[in-house]
């Protein structure tokens, strides 16, 4: 009997490379995201996988100018990131006095905030972003309140924008606010501008037939994109490196179930490739359920035949713990925690939402777990100190391992599937908070 092929984790470090430090920033909608799409189709197509892109829409941006200089007393300028997609001040930037509001919270908002440039701890966001939009500040100094995080790059959702409007933002690091705070900052200059433009990004897929179980699909994605301008290695050049040899594992492996390999595009854009595969399935579910002679509990749709997504997401710090996080029957996130406790290595795993590509497939009632890497050094995401000389070799294949063996178990040999398709209804009741609350729009509306 042929020895088995098994993950390898100097092969996902080159893919790693090559997306993160040869390619580089891989903003949704960009050039250098489609030139990461075309190497990562160009690699599952080589393993025989029927291969696809799947198009979609974005509204992307480009860096102009972001500046904040603190006029009275005159300290001069503070590094600073603008939160890309609010809105653009004129050439000339905006001047105002301060407001130091504390917390975002909406206790923290009235009228005093009308007309000022207000200094934020964390931010604005959700129920406190509305409130202080009705009150027309001038400007947000939003204040990171992670002592080591330095300012990082991120952007407004424009649909939020549309409906409840924006003001210019920037992003300051936390030893920078408390700076201004000791100084008594009074008053302050802000220059945001940015290029916006309307844009395509793509999920790259390719799907490995199940031998046994041809119509139960099992999705194991990661996204490719990064945050504008930087190397995004951990998040998620590593995640995309694990779905790369992944591929080549089991395509060399074979699988009882058809195993359908993701690359997400524009995930920091707000998960739109996880979201756009989702309501292309459920849009072409309403149609079959529509169509002559379709019968229900005989005939199931693709989306039906779906039945667990595997998100890799943030993965090769040197340092650092691993973490899951499952929605879906009990026995999900149970057995990643015995497989856990009787290989290793350690994982510390809950049943709760995470904010990336899973969470969309939940929401349609299929069950997701997720894989993350987290650490001191992944305070970078989203900032130009994410980068690939904190990871190594070694991280990727532990991990890659331990979820080549659950899938191994769980999906690709086992005699029945051991997972219900079902998210129960108090993950559910999380997973539409989670779009209300935090991404704040209706995702799921008839487009």
């Amino acid at each position: 009997m042929p020895e088995l092929t098994h993950f390898d984790g100097a092969r996902a470090f080159a893919h790693l490379r090559h997306l993160a430090v040869e390619i580089g920033g891989r903003l949704g909608g960009s050039p250098q995201e489609k030139q990461a799409a075309a190497a990562i189709e160009a690699h599952f197509r080589s393993l025989g996988l029927s291969t696809r892109r799947q198009p979609f829409p974005v509204r992307t941006y480009g860096a102009v100018e972001a500046q904040l200089e603190i006029l009275d007393p005159p300290l001069g300028r503070i590094p600073c990131e603008m939160f890309y997609l609010s809105q653009d001040t004129p050439p000339e930037g905006v001047t105002g006095d301060i407001h130091f509001a504390g917390s975002g919270g909406v206790e923290s908002i009235g009228p005093e905030w009308r007309g000022k440039i207000v200094a934020v701890l964390g931010g604005l966001r959700g129920e406190a972003h509305d409130l202080a939009m009705r009150f027309a500040p001038l400007a947000i100094i939003s204040i990171s309140d992670q002592l080591a995080t330095p300012p990082i790059r991120v952007e407004q959702l424009p649909e939020v924008r549309a409906k409840v409007g924006a003001v210019p933002e920037v992003l300051i690091a936390h030893s920078d606010g408390l700076h201004l705070v000791r100084e008594g900052a009074r008053r302050a200059r802000i220059v945001a501008r940015s290029q916006e433009g309307e844009a395509t990004s793509q999920n790259v897929v390719a799907e490995l037939p199940g031998a046994v179980y041809p119509d139960e699909i099992v999705v194991i994605g990661g996204h490719y994109d990064s945050s504008l301008a930087i190397q995004g290695a951990s998040d998620n050049a590593g995640g995309t490196a694990l779905v790369m040899e992944l591929a080549r594992v089991f395509a060399a492996r074979g699988s009882a179930r058809t195993l359908r390999f993701v690359a997400w595009g524009a995930e920091e854009l707000g998960l739109r490739g996880s979201v756009h595969y989702i309501k292309a399935l459920k849009a072409a579910d309403k149609a079959a359920r529509e169509a002559p002679g379709f019968v229900p509990g005989r005939d199931h749709t693709e989306l039906e035949q779906h039945r667990l997504c595997v998100n890799i997401d943030v993965q090769g710090a040197l340092l650092g713990q691993n973490r899951s996080l499952a929605l879906g029957p009990r026995e999900l996130a149970a057995a990643v925690t015995l497989l856990a406790k009787e290989r290793g290595p350690a994982f510390e795993v809950k049943e709760d939402v995470y904010s990336s590509d899973g969470t969309p497939l939940s929401e349609a009632g299929i069950p997701s777990v997720s894989f993350v890497r987290s650490g001191a050094t992944t305070s970078y995401l989203h900032t130009p100190g994410d980068l690939i000389d904190y990871l190594g070799p070694e991280p990727l294949a532990v991990q890659g391992a331990f979820i080549e063996t659950f899938l191994e178990r769980y999906v690709a040999s086992a005699r029945s599937f051991p997972f219900e398709r079902q998210v129960p209804e108090e993950m559910q009741k999380k997973i539409r908070e989670y779009f209300e609350k935090r991404l704040r729009i209706d995702y799921y509306e008839e487009d």
